[in-house]
This record gives C-alpha cells, sequence and structure tokens, in this order.
C-alpha cells in the first residue's frame, strides 16, 4: 500500500529531517495547497479549469460523502432538537472540511450550517427570549437583530473553515440586515410594504460587493472569484425581483421595460463574463411574456395560446443558444468598444 502524507511526515520526522511539531502543520499546509479553491484555507491561485463555476467535485468520492453527510443530517434533525443537528454540521466540518478540504462536502456542510443556525436563532427567540412566532411581523430592529446573529455564526464558521461559500452567505445577510433597518426607518411599516424595494437595493449592494471581488481577480485565479459568483447568483435575481415587483408585464409598456432590462443585464453579463446575468434575465424575460399571454394587448398577435406558448420557448431556446454559443465573440466585440484601462480590470477574455 502507497504511503500517505503524513506516514512519509512522520517517517521524515524520525530521521531527523523535520521536527515532529513540523508533522501536522505541514500535511495541512500540502492538503489545503491541493484542494483549492472550494474549501481553500488560503487565498492562493488555484489551477481550476476556464469556468466561472467554482468545482464542487473531484470525484465520486465527494459525492458519496455528501450523499452521507446529507443522510445523517437528516436522520438527526428528525431525532434530535435543531441545536444537536448544528453541532453534528460541525463536527462533520471538523473533518470533511478542516482536516480532508473535500469540494462537495464543503459546500453542502456550509449550506447546512448557514440554515440550521438561523433556524436555530429564530426557535432560540421564539422559545427563550421574545416569544415571538412569526420573525417575519416582528419589528426591524428585532429582525436586524436575529440577522445579528445569524451574521455572527457564519463569521465564525467562515473564520474556522474559509470556505468562500460561507463568506458569500455572511455578506448577503450583513447586506440584508443593514439595508431593512434603513427602509423601516424611512417606511415605518409593515415589512410587505418596502419588500420590494429591499430586493432591489440589497441586489445592487451585492452586485457592487461582487464587483469589487471580480474586478480584483481578473484572471480568477483565487478564492475570490468564487466569493463574486456566489454573490451574482443571489444578486441577480434579487434585483431582478425588485424591478420587476412593481411593473406590469401585461401591459406592453411593461413588457418593453422586461426586454430592456434583461437586454442590459445580458450586456453587463457580458462585460463581467457572469452567465448568471443571463440566465436569470431570461427566466423574467419567460415570464413577461407568459403574462402577456393571458391578456389582450395585441402585442403578441391573434396567435392560438397552445403554439403561442410553443413560439415563446422556440424563441428564449434560440436565444439561451445564441447566447451561449456566441458568448466569446459577443463578449470581444463588447470589449472592443471599451477603454483599455476598464479592458485590464475586467475579466480576461476566455
Amino acid at each position: 500500500m502507497a504511503e500517505t502524507l503524513r506516514e512519509s511526515l512522520a517517517a521524515a520526522a524520525q530521521a531527523g529531517i523535520i521536527s515532529s511539531g513540523q508533522v501536522e502543520p505541514l500535511s495541512r499546509f500540502v492538503e489545503a495547497r491541493a484542494a483549492l479553491p472550494a474549501g481553500g484555507a488560503t487565498d492562493e491561485p488555484s489551477r481550476e479549469e476556464d469556468s466561472e463555476i467554482p468545482r464542487f467535485i473531484r470525484g465520486y468520492h465527494d459525492i458519496l460523502i455528501t450523499i452521507g453527510i446529507v443522510v445523517v443530517l437528516t436522520g438527526i434533525g428528525g431525532l434530535a432538537p435543531i441545536y444537536m443537528a448544528v453541532a453534528a454540521v460541525v463536527v462533520l466540518a471538523e473533518i470533511f472540511v478542516y482536516r480532508q478540504r473535500l469540494a462537495l462536502p464543503s459546500f453542502a456542510l456550509t449550506i447546512a450550517f448557514a440554515l440550521l443556525a438561523g433556524w436555530t436563532i429564530i426557535v432560540l427567540d421564539r422559545y427563550g427570549i421574545s416569544g415571538e412566532k412569526n420573525a417575519l411581523s416582528a419589528s426591524a430592529l428585532h429582525m436586524a437583530a436575529l440577522a445579528a446573529a445569524e451574521c455572527v455564526a457564519l463569521a465564525v464558521f467562515y473564520w474556522r473553515y474559509r470556505v468562500p461559500v460561507a463568506l458569500a452567505a455572511l455578506l448577503v445577510a450583513a447586506v440584508v440586515t443593514g439595508t431593512v433597518l434603513v427602509l423601516s426607518s424611512i417606511y415605518h411599516g409593515d415589512f410587505e410594504e418596502y419588500a420590494t424595494m429591499l430586493f432591489l437595493i440589497a441586489g445592487v449592494v451585492l452586485v457592487g460587493v461582487a464587483m469589487r471581488f471580480d474586478l480584483t481577480d481578473p484572471m480568477r485565479l483565487y478564492t475570490r472569484s468564487d466569493v463574486a459568483f456566489w454573490l451574482y447568483l443571489v444578486a441577480v435575481p434579487s434585483i431582478l425581483k425588485g424591478i420587476f415587483g412593481s411593473v406590469h408585464p401585461q401591459t406592453t409598456q411593461g413588457a418593453v421595460l422586461v426586454v430592456v432590462v434583461v437586454a442590459l443585464m445580458m450586456m453587463v453579463g457580458l462585460l463581467l463574463d457572469r452567465r448568471a446575468f443571463v440566465t436569470a434575465g431570461l427566466i423574467y424575460l419567460g415570464y413577461a411574456f407568459a403574462a402577456l399571454i393571458d391578456t389582450d394587448t395585441g402585442v403578441l398577435g391573434d396567435l392560438d395560446t397552445s403554439n403561442l406558448i410553443m413560439w415563446i420557448l422556440v424563441a428564449i431556446g434560440l436565444i439561451v443558444l445564441t447566447v451561449g454559443f456566441g458568448w466569446r465573440f459577443f463578449r470581444q466585440l463588447l470589449l472592443s468598444g471599451m477603454p483599455e484601462a476598464l479592458q485590464a480590470r475586467l475579466p480576461v477574455l476566455r
């Protein structure tokens, strides 16, 4: 059987080449280097292929471990109090994130921790602190306090394990908390009254933060680009939800606005080399077309409804295929008209 890294280092320590105290730090360092960027402990360059999506899987071993994690946490959640599930996540994270640095399990455990920690905070608040049965019906200050507790939990998790998605979740929670406090002081009403503005403002702020990460890593060699990816994945749909929450796509003006916004999103996505802008926009474009089907605006003509749906699907599918197939060409065309100083800060043309 081949000798493991730790066994080799232990043998080196016995031979006097290194000290015994260096075995554990060296083994962790080499393992962390091999595991970047999915759960990397440092912001070192990765060997990832040209892709904007972080590599989740390095083999079926990751999938097998993740299945086991999901099954175990589901069972514990059904048998024990919620805080026991949080404790189980921490124990599993120590093994599979901190020590083994497995990509897909790191992602799964981070998401599980964010959800379970948030639910634990709500349960503790409901039964041990305020007695508030519905967090959304609480005051803005109360909601902000709960969100701040979640931010602290995520900050500790990120400090310990350095998983990019944990930092992204922390930033999302912090931005939403701050936005709720600001809007509640302006509107002085229920959450539903400023929910649309919350989606829009928080989304814009998160895109700005994501661009900050992205533009400091145009070659996408570091974990900063992974953090930006997760932020875009949340921020872009949030912006579109905020914009279209006050728009009536059943009208001609509403449909035109949807098309214009989606086109602008596509241009931003091309500039930043982020397909999240395109995919989220196309979802709302389909929604706008579907809304027009149910109204007699004359925009879509007098075609039979069933045929009209098929034509809409064909149109959206062709847009997706055209943008996907010609992504590099469209990016090059758009970048060629940009100042050289801006081109140098944008992601490289792949």
